[in-house]
């Protein structure tokens, strides 16, 4: 494959104007500049080259992304995760898997129950946390702005529940005791 920086335009030129002293300084002037292009059309892949960039570009990026709950002073390799990961995540925006997914960032697990899963009113929704411990209350309303900004806009939170099933074996032992009395008359 033929590179801008690699002088291609001599190699690719006409044999039958080659020969041409106008031509052949035509071509080396524009092969300096065709260089420079080349050079300068990488900078514009961005998404590849993410791992290099440094810190003020990857957060000007998650401004032009949207990228949601972006934190500026968390670590450069978790503001790159979250840029990489934000346009996927604005394709299926509104759906229960994105809350999902927004949920289980705080917890291990999470699972959104339609209204039609508990009986509730059309267009409400649950979200319930499978084998957590209730968090403090900044905690509770962080996610329940998280969930907000995920959901789509007809939809409302009922709330937020924590269901927890121990794992484990319960024995359980008893002794039976029999007791009879037995009367012998003389």
């Amino acid at each position: 494959m033929l590179e801008l920086k690699d002088n291609a335009l001599q190699r690719i030129l006409p044999s039958s104007i080659s020969g041409d002293a106008t031509v052949k300084d035509i071509v080396q002037a524009i092969s300096g500049r065709l260089a420079q292009l080349g050079e300068q059309a990488e900078l514009v892949l961005i998404l590849p080259r993410l791992k290099k960039l440094p810190e003020e570009i990857v957060n000007e990026l998650a401004w032009q992304y949207h990228v949601d709950f972006y934190d500026v002073t968390a670590g450069l390799t978790k503001k790159r995760e979250l840029v990489r990961k934000a346009i996927a995540r604005h394709r299926y925006k509104g759906t229960p898997a994105a809350v999902e997914e927004v949920c289980s960032a705080a917890f291990d697990s999470a699972e959104v129950l339609e209204w039609y899963d508990y009986g509730g009113e059309p267009y409400h929704f649950r979200v319930r946390m499978v084998q957590e411990s209730i968090p403090d209350e900044a905690v509770m309303a962080e996610m329940v702005k998280a969930v907000n900004s995920a959901k789509n806009v007809r939809s409302w939170l009922d709330g937020l529940t924590f269901y927890y099933q121990p794992k484990g074996t319960v024995y359980v032992a008893g002794a039976v005791c029999q007791h009879k009395k037995i009367f012998f008359q003389i």
